[in-house]
């Protein structure tokens, strides 16, 4: 056991593999603290029988995790800090590096294996999708906003891209997950946002298909690449919906949105032409075809 790391795992619900998630570290850190963000009464019981736990219950209205991950480390008592979802599995040889390597870095990345449907994506921008997660406590520091990595200050360490050293992470088990968690975090993403317009969205609601579905290999990662890829491409424009809830549904320039819906759709045509004949999915006829129908369309 380390004695100066202390682990972190803010949990909501009933997290399916947050005993998994302790049993992974336990011989690694000193301390478990387990932030109760609204987890159920059974789970916090069986919690408490281990004598490594921590339990601090926050009772706050928190969306995202990013809201509360700074304010965490005032429950800490060492140096190093260990940060997880508890959907997260850290593997052996994996601690076997980090605790060879701890006290020479201030910070550490590492690749996290995204299980989405029952499979590792292993492309799609899901993959090596690095994430900080051990550090000294006065290095790293985590913005409030949603999905927004930390500042980060010091040495860093960068865990080498391999299956056997990435933190495993069982993301979405269905869709059901997947659409209650996409509309929670639209929602936060939302009603923080200052100003957002719709030529914007639609520009990153494109580039979120193409680049995860044809410049990021989504492809090879079949229906679930093609499927994910979708979703992805959806989420811009729900946080640009639920912020026009925000301004009670007043749109200034709804005389251009059929001009607006005709750019979607041929901004998205022309990119994915480019990335068939880019990635060679097509012949080299249909290659000549398309490129005579980019050309004209541009």
């Amino acid at each position: 056991m380390n004695s100066n790391i202390s682990a972190i795992i803010v949990a909501k619900d009933n997290p399916p593999h947050i005993f998994e998630t302790i049993n992974s570290i336990k011989d690694f850190v000193s301390e478990i603290i387990i932030v109760d963000i609204g987890i159920s009464k059974e789970l916090k019981s069986k919690l408490r029988q281990n004598s490594i736990n921590q339990l601090i219950e926050v009772n706050e209205n928190i969306t995202h995790v990013e809201l509360i991950r700074e304010k965490t480390k005032q429950y800490t008592k060492y140096n190093y800090l260990l940060f997880l979802d508890p959907d997260e599995i850290v593997p052996e040889k994996l601690i076997h590096l980090l605790k060879k390597e701890v006290a020479n870095y201030d910070y550490f990345s590492i690749p996290r294996k995204n299980i989405i449907f029952n499979k590792w994506i292993e492309n799609s921008r899901w993959w090596p999708d690095y994430q900080i997660r051990l550090f000294k406590k006065d290095k790293v520091n985590w913005p409030t906003e949603i999905h927004k990595q930390p500042l980060t200050s010091g040495k860093e360490f960068k865990v080498p891209v391999s299956e056997d050293l990435a933190i495993t992470h069982y993301n979405y088990k269905n869709i059901d997950e997947y659409f209650s968690k996409f509309t929670r975090y639209a929602k936060a993403e939302a009603y923080n946002s200052q100003h957002l317009t719709l030529n914007e969205t639609i520009k990153k609601s494109v580039s979120e298909f193409i680049s995860r579905y044809f410049a990021n290999n989504g492809y090879k990662d079949g229906m679930h690449g093609f499927t994910l890829a979708i979703f992805q491409m959806f989420y811009p424009l729900l946080v640009y919906f639920y912020f026009w809830e925000t301004k009670k549904y007043i749109e200034k320039d709804e005389a251009s949105l059929p001009i607006k819906s005709q750019q979607f759709f041929k901004q998205g045509f022309i990119e994915i032409n480019h990335w068939l004949i880019n990635k060679k999915i097509i012949n080299k006829i249909k290659s000549v075809k398309t490129k005579i129908i980019n050309y004209l369309l541009k």
